[in-house]
């Protein structure tokens, strides 16, 4: 975003390869299902960003998470009926209360023209700006909502807003799928990594991209002359066991 035209042909020269990976849909498709499975089981269910290429991509995953979560809130439902064991039952419909209680939203910064634009890639970005813009009965708009921890709004889908600048402690689930390295690395890095009541012990940062790479150039910008790659432990599905920052 707010790149003037010539630094954004070089961008796209650059990553132009990297870029329809990244977009391709079937990978994006894994991702959703990824993040449905994980997000309603990580211990402390703190908020969660995730952090897509850009806004159409951000509109896409909101959108296919939306699908797999309806579906996995039915499989739930027909598991708790067929449950015998009380135990199970009861995680069974712990984890089912959750995922009905959630609320999601994309947050992208509004353009001249951006209905037509997405029309174009077959989505439909008035929902989620009126959401954005609106402000509920108490006077609270997204960003309070989202801020708020009793607030339902739990997951929200961006590209560049609250990346920097953005100080919500309750967030504790960063999905990285957009490439970043220095400054705008720690910035969103650090959005998991704020202290929020003795129920939050770290934050969880599942790494789609591969930021983990940028690690130790940025950490050598940033951070004290003492710390390490290895003192952020980022999760890269399939490729490291899972840890946390």
């Amino acid at each position: 975003e707010n790149l003037d035209e010539k630094a954004q042909e070089k961008l796209e020269k650059e990553l132009s390869t990297e870029i329809e990976v990244i977009k391709r849909d079937d990978r994006l498709e894994t991702i959703a299902k990824d993040i449905v499975a994980h997000f309603p089981c990580r211990g402390y269910l703190g908020k969660g960003m995730v952090v897509s290429l850009d806004k159409y991509t951000a509109v896409k995953m909101y959108d296919k998470v939306q699908k797999y979560w309806k579906d996995e809130i039915k499989r739930l439902v027909g598991l708790v009926s067929k449950a015998n064991d009380a135990g199970y039952k009861q995680r069974l419909q712990k984890t089912l209360d959750f995922m009905r209680s959630v609320e999601m939203a994309v947050v992208i910064s509004e353009d001249a023209g951006e209905e037509e634009r997405f029309a174009k890639q077959g989505l439909d970005i008035k929902p989620h700006r009126k959401k954005i813009n609106d402000i509920d009965a108490n006077g609270h708009d997204i960003e309070y909502r989202f801020k708020d921890p009793n607030d339902k709004l739990q997951l929200v889908f961006v590209c560049a807003m609250w990346l920097t600048g953005f100080d919500a402690p309750t967030v504790s689930t960063l999905y990285l799928d957009k490439p970043m390295k220095d400054h705008s690395l720690m910035q969103t890095i650090a959005r998991a990594n704020r202290v929020f009541k003795e129920d939050k012990t770290a934050g969880f940062i599942v790494d789609y991209i591969n930021v983990f790479r940028n690690l130790k150039s940025a950490l050598a910008i940033y951070a004290p002359k003492t710390a390490s790659a290895q003192d952020l432990m980022i999760d890269a599905p399939g490729e490291v066991d899972q840890k946390q920052l």
